[in-house]
């Protein structure tokens, strides 16, 4: 499962958390939104992304779940907050950094990783240039595919599958793709936060 978390975790914008730099093609140069949908063999969600080099605003529907995530490098925090209002949580980033964003984060580290360019193409209308991640871990071998703009804002992935994740794979695309300067207002809590109970080990942040 490791390189499905390096995956997601790159594809969200937070893959500085992990224990390891990020891949170098997957560190983007221009703000930007999109509206990713997510498609998993237990079934399809979108997520709503703004993105920029230090502030990272994610807002997640899925069947049972709906949450707001604000990840504000420049801080040291993340928020969670109800799209309803009324409840937010805050935590520092190194105390996401030391519990893991999802299981097998904190094994990553860059040796684990290799990547290859393969190819340029183009996907909803936008150059890209394709590349494959391969990792290796005591399931086996690992393997994912990017498709990256110029300005290195991944708007495809496919993860290919593994045992771990049963035999369909995983897959990512950005949509209505927008880039250029965001407001300021999305990345602030609008509210008090109260600090993050602890977690069990082997939980994200706003999983139930």
């Amino acid at each position: 499962m490791r390189i499905l978390t390096v995956a997601l975790l790159s594809f969200a914008g937070l893959a500085t958390l992990a224990a390891a730099e990020p891949l170098p093609f997957l560190e983007p140069t221009v703000s930007y939104s999109g509206t990713r949908v997510i498609s998993t063999p237990d079934g399809d969600f979108s997520q709503r992304v703004y993105w920029t080099p230090e502030k990272v605003r994610t807002e997640t529907e899925m069947p049972g779940m709906a949450m707001i995530n604000i990840v504000r490098e420049d801080l040291g925090v993340m928020w969670i907050l109800s799209p309803n209002g009324g409840m937010c949580l805050e935590q520092t980033l190194a105390e996401t950094e030391t519990m893991g964003l999802a299981p097998g984060a904190e094994a990553y580290t860059e040796a684990d990783v290799d990547f290859e360019e393969v190819g340029k193409e183009t996907v909803d209308g936008l150059a890209t240039t394709k590349y494959k991640v391969t990792s290796t871990d005591e399931n086996g071998t690992n393997q994912a595919l990017f498709w990256v703009t110029e300005e290195n804002i991944p708007v495809r992935m496919e993860i290919e599958p593994v045992a771990a994740i049963g035999p369909d794979k995983v897959v990512i695309q950005v949509q209505d793709l927008k880039t250029g300067p965001l407001p300021e207002d999305l990345f602030e809590a609008g509210m008090e936060c109260q600090p993050m109970p602890p977690m069990p080990p082997g939980k994200s942040p706003g999983t139930p």
